[in-house]
């Protein structure tokens, strides 16, 4: 059948109410994705709309975006769920300013203003135009580039671009002046990036939410849409940010051929409905970074000790987070980003940079950025639970909340507990979870028994006085069933052991694997002693490893190797075991 006459029958279905028939049609073509077009999937989701049928409306929407983003009626079909079925009307909104943007027909494009006008007339909307705010220092091409994008990918409606030029000398001001629609500071020397920002946001328009976008970037189409779409999910999302081909702080998608085409190819499959679209993060990296205006105002601009660039993007992250909303990463929404043009050609200042500001850093948080602020993913990775199990997760020594934000965004109906020792990282962990300040040793337990589905202890045991009592005391609040995660530092590791052998060396250090703070050194052999005698039952033993081992260091260690009992080589090459067990 093709699909013109399957669509006239599916529609003569639709139109006599006989929408039985019409799902039974649609049902027998759902596996062919040449036949179940956007055109399909508009009935689909009207069907599904008549029989109030949210779960099958949304899917239906989804698969229909995926074979053609610009299908205007499946934004208003979008609009109408999210107004029917999600109680949302800043969300509805948003899906009818989208598929205006999209539309090409007058006739339609009246429809869809009169959906929008009796949305307004009916709710308070509170979704306002979004101002870019863009620094532009030389590199006119990425500029230009960049600008295009955003129009290309927003609607006029919806935006106001402001630029600040840090003092180019490349023609970019010139081109900038010659561009009607950009409200243009020019300043006479480089600001630096944070108080280049707060100056770009005094010349926004004062009800206008903030979009906070490096110039090396380029908007895929329904970026955007989807960023604000996360922000208006809730009144305690205060931010969003996108996933990118380069970025830090685990927002970064790797592309194994990094092209334009792959990256636009990627966006189209990725800026849709999404299932579980969000993940709560400590901050967000300020090269896309969406601000609610209310929190902007509230939370106040960014902190220009950390001038010219670096860890501003980490301290706001925190101050939204203190202030009691969220920083959600929208994994449906992917920007382009060319990646540290500015910095790029001089890597002796940026890391000088770096260092400095990690410094101001630790001394306002009064915590360690690098040590605190970043989730273990190979950790969240030994949770394998189905994406819906609501879960209770301790973790132990949980630093900021790091972990518990990357198991929600994984779970989103887990509920995450921690402790953590160090009260400036514990109160900040607290608007993550439920976080309890104090030495594991010496707390005394609040939870209930057989009250955890899993607990998770990254770089803790090495740290106590007992760790084989800290288990023990555990055991009864895990349920049976349940499970341990396990991170510990090698003792026996090349880097120690050949110092040790070679030049008697054995000097302890601020971090790695003779951290000074270790109070208890472990092999395999010792792990694995510690956690059975605790009664738990292994299930996985891995490890992760720290660089790559010269030649002769490999030939000398294979001669080690063959004195010892295990013949195992990598007892040598893991750097931190990874173990899994069960109760």
């Amino acid at each position: 059948m093709s699909e013109n006459i399957l669509l006239t029958k599916i529609q003569a279905l639709f139109v006599q109410g006989e929408y039985a028939l019409a799902e039974k049609t649609i049902d027998e073509i759902r596996g062919d994705f040449n036949l179940y077009t956007d055109l399909v999937a508009v009935y689909d989701a009207n069907i599904s709309l008549a029989q109030e049928n949210h779960e099958k409306m949304w899917f239906a929407i989804q698969r229909g975006l995926l074979y053609n983003y610009k299908n205007y009626e499946l934004y208003v079909l979008l609009g109408e769920y999210y107004i029917r079925f999600r109680a949302n009307p800043n969300q509805a909104y948003l899906c009818y300013e989208n598929a205006l943007f999209y539309c090409t027909d007058s006739e339609d494009s009246v429809f869809i203003q009169d959906c929008m006008n009796r949305l307004t007339d009916s709710y308070t909307i509170t979704v306002p135009k979004t101002s870019f705010i863009i620094l532009s220092y030389n590199l006119l091409d990425y500029t230009r580039d960049c600008i295009e994008s955003i129009r290309n990918t927003v609607p006029e409606s919806a935006r106001e671009i402001v630029v600040v030029d840090n003092a180019s000398q490349d023609g970019s001001v010139e081109w900038l002046r010659a561009q009607p629609d950009i409200i243009l500071r020019e300043n006479p020397v480089n600001s630096g990036f944070p108080k280049g920002c707060n100056e770009g946001v005094e010349c926004a328009s004062k009800e206008n939410d903030i979009f906070l976008l490096n110039n090396d970037t380029v908007l895929t189409p329904n970026s955007l849409f989807w960023l604000r779409m996360g922000l208006y999910e809730s009144d305690l999302h205060g931010a969003t940010g996108s996933i990118s081909n380069h970025v830090s702080n685990a927002q970064m998608v790797i592309f194994k051929e990094p092209t334009l085409e792959n990256y636009f190819s990627f966006a189209k499959e990725t800026n849709i409905p999404m299932q579980f679209p969000y993940e709560e993060k400590l901050y967000l990296v300020g090269f896309a970074l969406l601000i609610k205006r209310s929190v902007f105002d509230q939370v106040g601009p960014l902190d220009e000790r950390f001038s010219p660039g670096n860890y501003e993007d980490t301290d706001y992250g925190l101050r939204v987070i203190t202030a009691g909303y969220k920083n959600l990463l929208c994994k449906n929404s992917f920007i382009i980003h060319h990646g540290s043009k500015s910095f790029g050609k001089n890597v002796t200042t940026f890391n000088n940079v770096l260092q400095i500001n990690a410094e101001k850093f630790k001394q306002k948080w009064d915590i360690n950025p690098h040590y605190y602020l970043h989730p273990r993913l190979e950790l969240v990775r030994q949770v394998t639970e189905a994406r819906t199990s609501q879960l209770n997760i301790l973790d132990i020594g949980c630093g900021c909340g790091a972990l518990s934000a990357a198991l929600k965004g994984v779970y989103p109906n887990a509920a995450t507990y921690g402790v953590e020792i160090v009260p400036s990282a514990a109160n900040i962990a607290k608007h993550i979870g439920s976080v309890i300040c104090g030495d594991i040793e010496t707390i005394e337990f609040p939870w209930p028994e057989n009250f955890f589905d899993y607990i998770v202890m990254g770089d803790v045991l090495e740290h106590l006085h007992e760790p084989a009592i800290v288990l023990q005391k555990l055991y009864k609040h895990i349920k049976t069933g349940g499970h341990i995660i396990v991170s510990m530092p090698n003792m026996k590791h090349y880097s120690v052991m050949l110092p040790l052998i070679i030049d008697d060396e054995f000097s302890y250090s601020d971090a790695g694997i003779l951290d000074r703070t270790h109070l208890k050194m472990y092999t395999k052999t010792e792990i694995f002693k510690l956690i059975t005698d605790s009664n738990y039952e292994i299930e996985e033993f891995s490890f992760t490893s720290c660089g790559e081992p010269t030649p002769a260091t490999m030939k000398f260690l294979h001669l080690l190797n063959n004195l010892s009992r295990s013949k195992d080589i990598n007892t040598y090459l893991a750097y931190q075991y990874i173990v899994k067990a069960k109760k």
